[in-house]
């Protein structure tokens, strides 16, 4: 299957392309049906060469969306739920993760530079959600959910407005 994408081509250069759905990778994964994706400032830096930036990367690193698949490891959202994206991508189980430095994760990015994050440079070979769907790693440390908390309660970090 495949999905519409902002794919970025070069500087100065983007564009709506057809691409692969994401998949389920690893059994801690998350996939979310993108609702609401913004234009950050910072993808100003790749798109006027400022920032190396590999050629078919999906852009996007502010999402919000609902969980469309999960990985059999993942327990404490569930399809459905509505969810914001971090802009960081962590493991939530390293040093820096546990010290609270989940911006400086030390597993996340394949590199071994310690910090990860969506459709970005240099920060691990992850798409962004310039698109109609995005994986998410790590999906129970990394998606807030904002119809449930593990005890079933709403989550304090709530994207939802409270009535």
């Amino acid at each position: 299957m495949t999905m519409k994408a902002v794919v970025y081509r070069g500087p100065f250069d983007v564009a709506t392309l057809d691409v692969d759905d994401p998949r389920i990778e690893k059994p801690t994964d998350a996939v979310i049906r993108v609702t609401t994706a913004n234009i950050c400032g910072s993808d100003l830096h790749p798109y006027e060469g400022r920032a190396p930036l590999d050629e078919g990367m999906v852009l996007g690193h502010e999402n919000m969306g609902v969980v469309a698949a999960v990985g059999d490891g993942v327990d404490r959202i569930a399809v459905g739920d509505r969810v914001s994206v971090p802009f960081n991508i962590a493991c939530g189980t390293c040093r820096n993760c546990n010290a609270g430095w989940t911006n400086a994760c030390l597993r996340a990015n394949p590199s071994g530079k310690p910090t990860a994050g969506y459709g970005y440079p240099q920060m691990g070979p992850y798409w962004g959600g310039q698109a109609e769907y995005l994986r998410v790693p790590w999906a129970d440390f990394n998606l807030p959910s904002s119809t449930r908390s593990r005890t079933g309660s709403r989550s304090p970090r709530s994207t939802t407005p409270r009535r």
